[in-house]
C-alpha cells in the first residue's frame, strides 16, 4: 500500500469520526438502516443511454397502497433507503417521456434492490409496463447474506417449528440444525460468536459462553429471515462472527388469517438408536394467525398464537429390589411426567401516520413449562419444574425529514425469566441424598434457583443522500442486567465403605445407607454407620449485575459510477462492565477492566466489470469486535470465595451431623479451599479481523451462481490460566511440565485461581460455491458447497489451557472444524397441463445437510499433569488429531392445496425430518469429543454413545382465508 494511498485513508476514517461527532450532538441513539427494511436505487435513463435528471420515481407498496416519492439527481440517480419488506410496483416518469410502470419487485431485509430503467420519448398519458423482478443478483453490497423468503418460510419442511434453521442455507454459515426450538447452532468464520435481532431489534441472550436467540419466534408470525455472515457494514456490530435477523409479519389491506394443526403420530417414529427405548411421546401444535386494516392505508394489525405441547415419559430405573430395599413410595418410581408446553403470542400495529412518518409497535411472548427433569436412577421427587418466560417489546418511527435525509428511531424491551421449583416439597428432613449406582432421592440440590436477563435499547440513526454519497450515521445504547439467584447445595453421598482386614468386608453403597438410617455400628470405627459426605453451602445466593453498551457509527456509501461502488465506515463499541464484588478476598475477583479503545474500521466495494450488469464482484474488509459471554463476570461474582461456603464434611467426622440432620451454621473449618475466577488487569475484548471475495454471475433471470472465499482471523480471545498452580514436580515425556496437584499451592486459601486472560488467537479460511434459483415458474432451490479449515489455540470462550504455562501447546484445528458442508433446500409447485394437470395444487419441498465431521480429541481419562483440570491429552498428540463421524440428514414436505376461491384454501400436510433414519451422533459446534469414547487407551475409541433423534413424521392441516 502507498504512503499516499494510506494517508488518504487515514484522513477519510479520521473525517467519518468527525462527522459522526457532529450527528450525535443532534441524535440520542444509533441504528442500523437496513435491519428492518430494505432499499430500492437505480438509475433513470433514455434509449440512448443518457441519464433524465429530474425523473420522478415512485414506490407503491402493493400489500399496504402506501407510496413514496423520489427525484433522480444530476446523474440520473434516484434512491428509496428505507422501504418496508414486501412487494411493489415503480413508476418512473419526466417531461417528453412514456410513462415506465415495473411490477413485482421484490424488497427482502437488509437488500439493496438496484434497477435500471429507461424511458422512451413519447407522451407522458403512454404506459409502459413491466413484470419482473429486479436482477437476481445484488449489486450494490460487499456484505456476504442470505434472506429466506415468506414463501420458503411458509413451504419448507420444518417438523421441530424452530425458524432459525433457516439461516443454515446462507452462504459462509456452517453448523447443525435443531430438533425442538432449542438454539440452532451457528458458525461464522469457525466460531459461534454472533448478534441475533427481531425487526431490528437486539435480541441476544449473552449470558452464557455461545450467544442464542433470547424471546422465541415461530414460522407462523415471521416474514423474513436473514443471515450476514461476513464483511458487512459499520452499522452492525456487536459480534465477531454473524449477524442473525428475523422479520416479523405485519397487517395489510386485506383482512387475512389461517389455522394450523399438526400431528405427531408416535407409533410412526423410528426407535432411537443405540437400542433405546422409544418414549411413549406425544407432540402436536396448534397456530392461528390473524391480520388487516385497522384504518385502510394507514393502520394495520396482525396477531399469532401458537400452542405447542410435548410430552416423553422418562423412565425411573432404579431396580424393584433397591427400591423395596429403600421403602420408596410407589409414587416416587412411575415414569417421569417430562414435557414441554409451548405458548408464542405476537401483536403487531404498523402504521403511516402520514407521508413523512411511519413504523410499528410490536409484542412478543414465548413461554415453556418443563414438569421434570428427574428419571434413570433420579426418583420423580427429585426433579425439578422447569419454568421459563420470554417477553419482548419494540418501537419504531421512521421520519423523512426531506427528501435527502432520514431518520430511524426504535426502542426495544426484553425480559426472561427463569425458575426451577423442587418437585418434592422440601419439610427439613429430605435433602438431596445420592447412593452411587443405586438411587438418587429427596429434594433437588439445584431447585429453587431463578435467573432474570433483562435489557432497554434505544437506537437512532441518520441516513443521508447526496450526489454520489449516502451517509449514515447513529448511535446505540442498550443496559442489560442480569439477576440470579442460586439454590445452596444441600446433599448427601454414600459410595460404600473399603473391607477392613480381619474386622470388616467391604460394604456397598446400598448397605451403607441402610445401616445408616437403622444406626447399626460398624466394627471396624466401633461408632454408628455413617454416609460418606455432606456437601452443605452457606451464604450468599444471590448476585445482581448491569452491563453497558454504547456504540456509534458513520459510514459512506460512495458511487463512484453506475457499475462501481465503495461502502467505508467505522464503528466504535464500548462494554461497561459492573463492579463484581468490592469485598471478594482476591482482589483481581473485584472488577473488570473496561476495554474503550474499540474502534473498527471497514470497507467494501461492489463492481460490475461487464456492462450488461450480470456479473457482480464483491469485496469487504473490516475489524469486528465482540461481545464477550457475560457468565465470565457472573461466574467471577459468584465464584470468589466469599459469597458461598462449601462445606465438605466426612461422615466419620466429630463435627459431623447425623444423618439426615444438617449443619446448624457455617464451619470455615469444614471448608475446603475454593477454586475461584478472576480477571487479568489487561483484559480486552475480542475482535476479529474479516475478508471476502466474490464474484456472481447471473446464468439467467432467476438463476445465479456465487463463488467466495473468506477469511477471519479471531484476535484477543478469552481464556483461563490457573494461577495458583503448585510446584513443578517433573515432566512428561514431551516435555509437559507435571505438578503437585492440591500440595504446596503459593496461596492457601484457595485451590485454583482462574485467571481470565485475552490473548488466544485463531484463523479461519473457507471457500464457498452457492447456486440459487429463486422462486418462478413453480420452482426455487439453493444450494451450498463449502470446505473450511479453523485453526486456534483455544476455544476463546474462557476455557482451561491443557498446558497452563504455554497457550502454544494446544494451537491446532479448532472443535468447530468443518472441512466439507453442504446444504440445499428446494421447493416445485407443478404447474402442468394436459394429462398431467391433475398434480397441480401438490408442493414437494426439501432441506438436505451434510457435513463431514466435527473433530475428537483424544483423551488420558486422567489428570496426567497434575494441575487439577481433567483436559489432558495423551503424549505427542495433537488437539483435535481425530475426525468425528460424518452427518446427514434429508427433511420433507408434501402438500396438497384444495383452493375453494380467491379467498379461501385448505394445505394438507405430510413431513419428515431424518427420512432416511440415518444414525447420527450427538455431535455439536463444540466438537463431536462428548458424544463418543475419547480416551485413547479404551478398547472401544470412537463409539458413539449419543445420538440425534431418528427419523419421524407429522402430519396437518392450515386453513388461510
Amino acid at each position: 500500500m502507498s504512503e499516499n494511498f494510506s494517508s488518504t485513508l487515514s484522513f477519510y476514517f479520521r473525517g467519518l469520526a468527525m462527522i459522526t461527532a457532529l450527528f450525535l450532538t443532534n441524535l440520542a441513539i444509533y441504528a442500523q438502516s437496513n435491519a428492518t427494511d430494505g432499499a430500492l436505487d437505480g438509475y433513470v435513463l433514455d434509449e440512448s443511454g443518457a441519464v433524465i435528471p429530474g425523473a420522478k420515481i415512485v414506490a407503491r407498496n402493493v400489500q399496504t397502497n402506501i407510496e413514496f416519492t423520489a427525484n433522480a439527481d444530476g446523474q440520473g440517480y434516484f434512491r428509496f433507503p428505507l422501504l418496508r419488506v414486501g412487494s411493489y410496483e415503480i413508476v418512473a416518469s419526466a417531461g417528453g417521456f412514456r410513462e415506465f410502470k415495473q411490477t413485482g419487485v421484490s424488497l427482502e431485509v437488509g437488500r439493496q434492490v438496484r434497477l435500471s430503467i429507461t424511458l422512451k420519448v413519447g407522451a407522458a398519458s403512454e404506459t409502459v409496463t413491466v413484470s419482473a423482478d429486479a436482477s437476481v443478483i445484488e449489486t450494490g453490497q460487499p456484505a456476504v447474506s442470505e434472506v429466506v423468503g415468506e414463501k420458503q418460510i411458509r413451504s419448507l419442511p420444518i417438523t421441530s417449528r424452530n425458524i432459525y434453521n433457516f439461516h443454515l442455507l446462507g452462504p459462509g454459515v456452517k453448523g447443525l440444525p435443531s430438533t425442538g426450538f432449542g438454539t440452532t447452532q451457528f458458525l461464522f468464520g469457525g466460531t459461534n460468536r454472533s448478534a441475533w435481532s427481531v425487526d431490528g431489534l437486539d435480541n441476544t441472550a449473552r449470558r452464557n459462553n455461545r450467544q442464542i436467540r433470547l424471546v422465541i419466534n415461530t414460522p407462523e408470525a415471521v416474514e423474513q429471515t436473514q443471515v450476514v455472515s461476513n464483511s458487512y457494514s459499520a452499522e452492525f456490530g456487536r459480534a465477531a462472527g454473524g449477524q442473525i435477523n428475523v422479520i416479523t409479519r405485519s397487517g395489510t389491506n386485506q383482512y387475512h388469517g389461517s389455522a394450523l394443526g399438526l400431528y405427531r403420530p408416535n407409533d410412526l417414529s423410528a426407535r432411537p438408536g443405540l437400542n433405546q427405548t422409544k418414549p411413549e411421546a406425544t407432540w402436536r401444535d396448534m397456530a392461528f394467525t390473524l391480520g388487516g386494516p385497522i384504518i385502510r392505508d394507514k393502520l394495520f394489525f396482525f396477531g399469532q398464537y401458537e400452542y405447542n405441547p410435548l410430552t416423553g415419559p422418562i423412565p425411573v430405573t432404579i431396580t424393584a429390589a433397591n427400591a423395596a430395599a429403600l421403602k420408596l413410595p410407589a409414587s416416587d418410581l412411575e415414569d417421569v411426567k417430562f414435557g414441554e408446553t409451548f405458548h408464542t403470542i405476537l401483536a403487531k400495529v404498523n402504521f403511516a401516520l402520514n407521508s413523512k412518518n411511519s413504523g410499528f409497535v410490536r409484542y412478543s411472548r414465548f413461554t415453556n413449562d418443563q414438569p421434570n427433569t428427574g428419571g434413570g436412577l433420579s426418583t420423580v421427587g427429585r426433579g425439578n419444574d422447569f419454568h421459563d418466560r420470554m417477553n419482548g417489546g419494540g418501537v419504531q418511527l421512521a421520519t423523512t425529514i426531506t427528501p435527502s435525509l432520514l431518520n430511524e428511531f426504535r426502542f426495544g424491551i426484553n425480559r426472561r425469566y427463569e425458575l426451577r421449583n423442587p418437585v418434592g416439597e422440601y419439610n427439613g428432613a429430605n435433602p438431596a441424598v445420592n447412593i452411587t449406582g443405586v438411587a438418587n432421592f429427596g429434594v433437588n440440590p439445584f431447585a429453587g434457583s431463578t435467573a432474570v436477563e433483562n435489557s432497554s435499547q434505544f437506537i437512532d440513526n441518520l441516513t443521508w443522500t447526496r450526489g454520489r454519497h449516502t451517509i449514515k450515521a447513529g448511535v446505540d445504547f442498550q443496559t442489560t442486567g442480569y439477576s440470579l439467584f442460586a439454590s445452596l447445595n444441600q446433599q448427601f453421598t454414600f459410595q460404600g465403605l473399603s473391607a477392613v482386614a480381619g474386622v470388616r468386608p467391604a460394604v456397598s453403597a446400598l448397605d451403607q445407607y441402610l445401616r445408616t438410617v437403622s444406626g447399626a455400628i460398624d466394627p471396624a470405627t466401633n461408632k454408628p454407620y455413617a454416609y460418606s459426605q455432606l456437601q452443605q453451602d452457606f451464604g450468599e445466593r444471590d448476585v445482581d449485575l448491569r452491563f453497558n453498551f454504547i456504540n456509534f457509527f458513520a459510514q459512506d456509501e460512495y458511487r463512484v459510477s453506475r457499475r462501481l461502488s465503495f461502502n467505508i465506515g467505522v464503528r466504535y463499541e464500548a462494554l461497561l462492565f459492573p463492579e463484581l464484588d468490592p469485598q471478594a478476598p482476591f482482589e483481581l475477583s473485584r472488577k473488570v477492566n473496561n476495554d474503550l479503545g474499540n474502534l473498527a474500521q471497514r470497507v467494501g466495494l461492489s463492481w460490475s466489470p461487464t456492462a450488461d450488469g450480470k456479473t457482480v464482484v464483491r469485496a469487504g474488509y473490516g475489524i469486528f469486535y465482540d461481545t464477550p459471554s457475560l457468565a465470565l463476570p457472573v461466574t467471577a461474582a459468584q465464584t470468589n470465595g466469599r459469597r458461598v461456603l462449601n462445606l465438605i464434611v466426612v461422615g466419620s467426622d466429630a463435627r459431623a451431623p447425623k444423618f439426615p440432620d444438617l449443619l446448624k451454621a457455617a464451619d470455615a473449618t469444614l471448608a475446603a479451599p475454593p477454586n475461584i475466577n478472576a480477571f487479568s488487569t489487561d483484559f480486552q475484548i475480542m475482535l476479529a479481523h474479516q475478508a471476502s471475495l466474490q464474484v456472481t454471475r447471473e446464468i439467467t433471470s432467476n438463476l445465479a451462481v456465487n463463488v467466495m472465499y473468506s477469511y477471519s482471523g479471531m484476535r484477543f480471545g478469552a481464556y483461563t490460566r490457573d494461577l495458583n498452580l503448585a510446584p513443578v514436580v517433573g515432566r512428561l515425556a514431551d516435555g509437559r511440565p507435571v505438578f503437585a496437584g492440591a500440595t504446596g499451592r503459593p496461596d492457601r486459601r484457595f485451590r485454583q485461581i482462574n485467571l481470565i486472560e485475552s490473548g488466544s488467537n485463531s484463523n479461519y479460511h473457507s471457500l464457498d460455491l452457492t447456486l440459487t434459483k429463486r422462486f418462478a415458474t413453480g420452482l426455487s432451490f439453493s444450494g451450498n458447497y463449502s470446505w473450511s479449515h479453523a485453526l486456534g489455540d483455544n476455544e476463546q470462550e474462557g476455557g482451561p489451557l491443557s498446558d497452563p504455562t504455554d497457550r502454544r501447546r494446544d494451537y491446532g484445528t479448532r472443535n468447530s472444524d468443518l472441512r466439507h458442508s453442504l446444504v440445499f433446500q428446494g421447493l416445485y409447485a407443478p404447474r402442468l397441463t394436459k394429462a398431467l394437470k391433475w398434480v397441480n395444487g401438490f408442493e414437494f419441498s426439501t432441506m438436505l445437510f451434510y457435513n463431514s465431521g466435527f473433530p475428537v480429541t483424544a483423551s488420558t481419562g486422567t489428570d496426567l499433569n497434575g494441575d487439577l483440570v481433567n483436559n489432558d491429552r495423551p503424549l505427542f498428540r495433537g488437539r483435535n488429531d481425530v475426525k468425528g463421524p460424518d452427518y446427514f440428514q434429508i427433511d420433507l414436505r408434501l402438500v396438497r392445496r384444495l383452493v375453494f376461491s380467491d379467498r379461501y384454501s385448505i394445505e394438507l400436510i405430510a413431513e419428515a425430518e431424518n427420512l432416511t433414519n440415518r444414525f447420527n451422533a450427538n455431535c455439536s459446534i463444540a466438537g463431536c469429543t462428548s458424544a463418543v469414547v475419547n480416551v485413547a487407551t479404551a478398547s472401544d475409541f470412537g463409539r458413539v454413545t449419543s445420538v440425534r433423534p431418528p427419523r419421524r413424521f407429522q402430519f396437518g392441516g392450515r386453513f388461510t382465508f
